[in-house]
């Protein structure tokens, strides 16, 4: 599983916390970060390298989150968690445009995501160790 991250440069030492706290939780996933607009959306443009991947919106305004609304068409089909600015309503129905496995709100410690995060990855390790009869090919060793 792979972390897909939008952090934009211009969040700041929250977003900057943010991505620590990802980076501290998750030390042995791969994990790109995209701090720009543009730059998130030509990697939304590439083709899957990789079928098994989390994109992780970092909203730290509701312009932010309105912008990021423009890349819909781009997310189609992907597992995406959005972290908001607040918990309006307003907030909270553009968020629900995305339909997001999770979302939660700018934090300190983000356990909730780390604890959604790890339960999404495990069941993906499940369901491939299930797809595969957990069998592994060692022919070459």
């Amino acid at each position: 599983m792979n972390l897909i991250l939008y952090v934009h440069q211009d969040a700041s030492e929250k977003g900057d916390h943010f991505k620590r706290i990802i980076e501290q939780n998750f030390k042995k996933t791969e994990t790109t970060t995209f701090r720009t607009f543009n730059a998130f959306k030509a990697r939304l443009n590439q083709p899957h390298i990789y079928d098994k991947e989390i994109f992780i919106l970092f909203a730290d305004s509701k312009n932010r989150l309105t912008e990021l609304l423009k890349l819909m068409d781009l997310m189609d089909d992907k597992r995406i968690i959005v972290i908001l600015p607040d918990q309006s309503k307003a907030t909270l129905s553009l968020a629900l445009k995305f339909f997001p496995r999770f979302f939660t709100p700018i934090s300190d410690i983000y356990t909730d995501l780390c604890q959604v995060l790890t339960k999404m990855m495990d069941k993906e390790k499940k369901n491939t160790n299930i797809n595969t009869g957990g069998i592994k090919d060692v022919s070459g060793s």
